[in-house]
This record gives structure tokens, sequence and C-alpha cells, in this order.
């Protein structure tokens, strides 16, 4: 443990820590990694493995397999390509392999995903199938628990033995095998060396396959999906709020939302969205009944909504169900041994497999890349409507104010983002796992999945999304206000629950008190600031928060 009067001193800043996430390699969530990602919560082994023994045994198994003459990738072998080889020195082996592969590129991944990457590759080792001692594992939670986290660059991964540059630079570091490896302290990256001897941490010897144990894994890629999937919900649940507040703008039928139409195409995604659209309207006074669309028809509007509208539930639905499939992945892949060998402690053997392929990650983030594409074209089928009064129910040309009329372009330049920002998304969407080299490693990784490089590309698609939303949201609280004014009534007495909260939340963040909307002559030049406001607020879990329609656990 830490006990030089500097570590004190760092104890004594923490945090005090109220809650526990128990890492025993089989029941880590999407949830216990948001709540690790927040103060007041950190990692400990699981009470059931919380022991030397536990560990020891996958350690002695493997020297008794080394005692007893068998060969072993990667501890008394060379590596990939090079397994055709003897290792020279099998106990200088594994600090050769750490150092070797500190040759990343590019940025600093962000600290939280290096900290989720840290916890997972602790979690993943709780197998006991990975011949590491327990104390590396506990510097891993220890440090993480700290917010002591490794530099860590964003290029140098092709997901096939797993992310060997990246992890390797978690691993230097943590076990601090030179004093080029860096963590961050006090928001300084500083020599591992000196940080740890500050902390009054010696660096760690490697034993026989403890660096490949700690390199030869999925953890950092994995770590950026799950960051991705939490970020997801979130910008999910605000779409579901900007859909609400659509249909009451545009003051729908809500006929399509009928739970006896979706029970007749029970897909449980659809299911779910038209019980949760039933739900956000619930409270609004601004729908339309049967007659009243009759009425409209008579005065030749259409008997129905267009598609965007009324085909909520069937479109977001199948967006949702196939998260639902890709957090399950996620879910499996933080809970998975991914070293090779891995080491049967029952029946005392090891066994060379493939366990560190990122696959799985690879395709779950091109799918979300796509669905994230998905969200932002059904947006912009929704602006297109509002800003165009012979589909917007009578409200204004780029919704202008009246009274501003000849002054102002209305939504106009929030309009132009979005739509800069669509085809972008669109393009990301393309599948990065399809284009791997079958000749990476001497031919030996000849299958890659590259999913490193997708969850990479998936986090800059939510971030692009975030913005998309915010511009969205803003046109959004321009409709509301001048639909409200249409109607002659305050916001608060004709829209529901959310759309209220849209509005007023956007009103608090970003608008003086006796401003109604967004555009208008006064703002010009701040729209640019209110688009970075709220994608910040968005993807930090503040804007609209307290009444979630999806949170983490969701599954079918």
């Amino acid at each position: 443990m830490m006990d030089s009067s500097y570590a004190s001193e760092l104890y004594a800043e923490r945090r005090e820590v109220k809650n526990w996430i128990e890492l025993d390699g089989v029941s880590l969530t999407l949830s216990n990694i948001r709540a690790l990602c927040r103060n007041g919560c950190d990692a400990k082994l699981g009470q059931a493995i919380n022991s030397r023994d536990f560990f020891d045994k996958s350690c002695k198994v493997l020297r008794h397999q080394l005692d007893a003459g068998a060969k072993i990738y990667g501890v008394n072998t060379m590596f990939g390509g090079l397994a055709n080889q003897a290792a020279e020195n099998p106990t200088e082996l594994q600090k050769a392999l750490v150092c070797a592969h500190m040759s990343g590129a590019g940025k600093p991944l962000p600290q939280n995903v290096v900290k989720i990457a840290m916890y997972l590759r602790a979690n993943s080792l709780c197998h006991g199938t990975s011949a590491i001692r327990k104390e590396v594992v506990d510097r891993y939670i220890e440090l993480a628990n700290q917010d002591i986290t490794p530099l860590v660059q964003e290029l140098g991964s092709i997901g096939a033995s797993g992310d060997l540059i990246p992890l390797s630079a978690i691993a230097g570091a943590v076990t601090g095998q030179s004093e080029r490896f860096k963590l961050l302290l006090n928001g300084q990256y500083l020599p591992c060396t000196q940080v740890l001897s500050r902390l009054n941490l010696s660096p760690i010897a490697l034993k026989e396959k403890e660096g490949l144990a700690l390199i030869n894994g999925t953890s950092c890629l994995t770590a950026i999906a799950a960051k991705n999937a939490l970020d997801f919900v979130t910008l999910f649940d605000l779409h579901l709020k900007l859909q609400v507040a659509f249909c009451e703008i545009m003051q729908v039928d809500t006929r399509p939302f009928d739970d006896f139409i979706h029970q007749h195409r029970p897909h449980p995604g659809q299911l779910w969205v038209a019980k949760t659209m039933r739900l956000g309207l619930e409270s609004s006074e601004m729908l339309r009944v049967r007659e009243e669309v009759e009425k409209d028809f008579a005065n030749q509007s259409l008997i129905q909504d267009r598609y965007s509208l009324r085909c909520i539930p069937q479109f977001l639905g199948a967006i949702l169900e196939d998260f639902v499939v890709s957090k399950r992945s996620i879910e499996i892949e933080m809970n998975s041994a991914t070293d090779n060998p891995l080491i049967d402690t029952v029946q005392e053997r090891f066994l060379h497999g493939g366990n560190f392929l990122g696959q799985h990650m690879a395709m779950s983030m091109d799918r979300m890349r796509v669905n994230l594409a998905l969200l932002a074209k059904h947006n912009e089928a929704q602006v297109a409507q509002l800003v165009e009064p012979a589909f917007s129910g009578g409200l204004s040309a780029s919704l202008v104010a009246p009274r501003y009329v000849g002054q102002c372009l209305g939504v106009k330049p929030l309009q132009i983002l979005s739509n800069s920002l669509a085809p972008l998304l669109e393009q990301k969407s393309s599948p990065l796992s399809v284009h791997f080299p079958v000749y990476a490693e001497q031919f030996n990784q000849n299958l890659n999945s590259q999913g490193f490089g997708s969850a990479q590309l998936t986090q800059d698609s939510i971030q692009l999304l975030a913005k998309h939303m915010a511009a969205t949201s803003l046109i959004a609280v321009q409709a509301i206000a001048l639909k409200a004014q249409q109607l002659g009534k305050p916001v608060q007495a004709c829209f529901g629950t959310h759309s209220k909260e849209l509005y007023l939340e956007c009103r608090k963040l970003l608008l003086q008190q006796d401003s109604d909307f967004v555009c208008q002559p006064q703002n010009h030049g701040r729209y640019s600031e209110f688009v970075e406001i709220l994608s910040e607020s968005m993807l930090n879990g503040e804007l609209m928060s307290s009444q979630p329609f999806l949170d983490d656990r969701i599954s079918f």
C-alpha cells in the first residue's frame, strides 16, 4: 500500500468512496462502467477471488508445464511469426515484449477511456487463466481508482492479437518497466518511475507470461466500445425526447403509436419505442384525434402523417434492437479472458487459442456508426418539415419569429450546420472491419479485426452526432416557442412534460430571462457557442436527464 507522505496526502484528497464495484471476471456491466467513471465509486477484487492462492493456481500449472519441458507460446518461444524460435532468455522476455511494443502514435486517448481499459484488463485477468500474480492485478485497480492513468496513444492497434501497442503502454507504465512509459498525475504526464516512486510503489519485475497476459487482449478497444455504448444510450434517449417534441410541434395523429398496430408486428424494439412514445406524449395538449384529422383532410391536408413521424417505432425500434445486441457483445467481451495461451487449472493444461481477436467489437462498432448516421438522417427529415410552411402546419419559413421578419434568418444557419454534419456521419458509417491487411505481421495475423480503429471512428461519430443533435435541439426549441405563440398560449400550457423540459433547460443554459427565441438578432454570432454548450451537456449526461426513457440496462 502507499505509505509515503505524498501518498498519504493523495489519499486525504480523495473523494469519499461510497460504492464499490467488484471485479470478478464475470459480472461487470455497462452500468458499472458508468459508475466507475463518476466520482464516489471505485473497484476492488470480488470476495471469492481476492486471494493470492486464486491467482497462483494458474502460475503453478504454468511452472509445472515448463518444468516438464513443454513449449509454450510466448513463454519459452518468441512471438507471432517468430514463434518458431526459442526464447534465449525467458526471464527477460516479458519485459522485452512490453518495451518493444511501445510504438504508438498520435494524440493521447482520453483519460476516462484509459481508466476503463485498466479496469477491463484487471477484470479479464480475474478468470484465473492467465498465470499472473495478484499483486499485478491489484496495481492496475489501485492506480485506476486514483485516476492515475498511463499515456496511451490513439494509433497502433489492428485488433488482432488484441491491442498489443496500447496495452503495452498501460502495462509498462503501471508496472514501471521503463521511465519512457508515462503516467498522468495532477494533469501532467510524468515518467512512470517518478510517479511510482512518489507513491512509494516499486516497479514490478514481470515473470513468465505476465507481459503476454497484460498486453495480449482486447481491453483498450473494448473500453472505447463501452464508452461509446454509454454515450449511445444518452444520445438515443435524447433523440426519443426530440421525437416527442416534433410530434407535438407537428400536432400528429397518435394512432400510429397504438399498441394494437405493434402487437401485430411484435419486434421488441418497435414495441418498446411505441410504448415510450405513448408515455412521452400522454401529458400533451397538442395532439390530434381522428375527428380533427378528418376535418383537416377536408381542407386538403394529408390523412396521415409523413413517415418520419408515423414510422418512429419501426425506424427507431430496429436501431434499438441492434444496440441491444451490441450491448450484450460488449458486456460479454468485458467479462472475457482474452490473452493467449490460457491456463486450465482444473485439468492442469495450457491451450493456444485466439480470444484476443476483436471481431465482435469491430462489427458492433461498425453497426453503431450506421445507427448514429440513421439518427442524424431522422432528425434531418424532421427539421426539413419544420422549416417549410407547406409541411409545418403553418409555422413560418425557417421558423423566423414574426417580430423579426426582415431582420433574422431564423434557424437557417443551424439547419445548414446540421446539413454539413449529416454527410460526415454517413461517410463514417462505412465498415472498417472489412479493410484488414491479410499480410499483417509476417502473415501470422492474417485475420485482424480493426476493432480499435472502428471503435475510435465510432467515438468520432458520437461527437459529430452530439453537435448535430444540439443544432436540432435548438431548432426544436425555436419551433416550440413559435407553436405556442401561434396557439396564443404559454409553452407550459400546451406542451407535454418532455418538450417543456427541453424548452426550459435550453433556455436556462443559453438564453436571457426575457428571451423566448433562440434565433433572434441579439443572439447572432452565438449559435456556435450554443451548439458547443448543448453538445457538451448532452455527453456529460446533464441535459434532460431527470426523467430518462432509456438506461444502460435495456435488454430484450
